[in-house]
């Protein structure tokens, strides 16, 4: 295999390392768990995102006959007392519904099952927050998640071209622009804008964190992009560049919202 090829691979398994980690360390992946319970292993799961209208419906596997649970909820941050929801047993699980809210706005919830003189406390330690925001369609959903990691790829290729004797840094580098271009600010503004009916929340609106990392990270890029293509010192740029977007990808996806 060739040095192009072996550069290519790293470059996707850096890729596929850090998809992985912004789709699990994020605020809106679920929490799950297990616990004692009844005298068995109790498996669970909370939600955090909610997408579309109506109330959300917390979900938990009935743990044996005749348990019963409630959930409480309150707004996100509040200090207000909870208010309870009586889970009703449906099938196979217990339900209860959280209030739907306007894109963007969170609640703080936490469950309480009791079954076979047990009780068990959900998460076990403090709440799972839940964000709500509308439906965005796939045309353009998928789109932007393809292009972003696109962007990632090609990003991290780019800085591993530093690596060679004699790099060929152009069409890298107009490539990573491009591809945080489309999937950051166009395809990104308007999926945000479907999600929370507001296109961009970053600098200078307001402090999204999401929308801010792309903004960086597409920054670091276009002082790269100088040196590239004046045919100056461009290593130690694009290596900065894509050392910089590495960092934007570890931070978690969604952190600050609501906005």
């Amino acid at each position: 295999m060739n040095t192009t090829r072996w550069l290519w691979l790293a470059a996707l398994l850096l890729t596929v390392v850090l998809a992985q980690w912004q789709r699990v360390s994020g605020p809106t992946y679920p929490l799950s768990g297990h616990a004692p319970l009844a005298g068995t292993r109790y498996r669970w799961e909370l939600e955090r995102s909610h997408a579309g209208p109506g109330d959300h419906l917390v979900k938990l596997a009935l743990p044996a006959p005749g348990a019963t649970g409630v959930v409480e909820w309150r707004p996100h941050g509040s200090t207000q007392p909870w208010t309870a929801e009586p889970m009703r047993a449906v099938g196979d699980t217990l339900e209860a519904p959280l209030p739907h809210q306007s894109p963007g706005h969170k609640v703080d919830y936490r469950a309480t099952l009791s079954a076979g003189g047990t009780r068990l406390v959900l998460p076990p330690e403090g709440f799972a927050t839940l964000r709500f925001r509308d439906d965005v369609p796939p045309w353009v959903l998928i789109p932007h998640i393809l292009v972003m990691m696109g962007a990632l790829l090609l990003a991290m290729r780019t800085g591993l071209e530093a690596f060679r004797r004699r790099p060929e840094f152009r069409l890298l580098t107009l490539r990573t622009l491009a591809a945080l271009a489309l999937g950051g600010f166009v395809l990104g503004c308007v999926v945000s804008g479907y999600a929370f009916s507001e296109p961009w929340g970053g600098f200078p609106i307001s402090n999204d964190l999401t929308d801010n990392k792309t903004l960086i990270a597409f920054l670091g890029w276009v002082v790269a992009a100088v040196p590239v293509f004046r045919g100056s010192r461009a290593r130690p740029f694009v290596l900065g560049a894509a050392i910089l977007t590495f960092v934007v990808y570890v931070i978690p996806h969604s952190l600050s919202m609501p906005r």
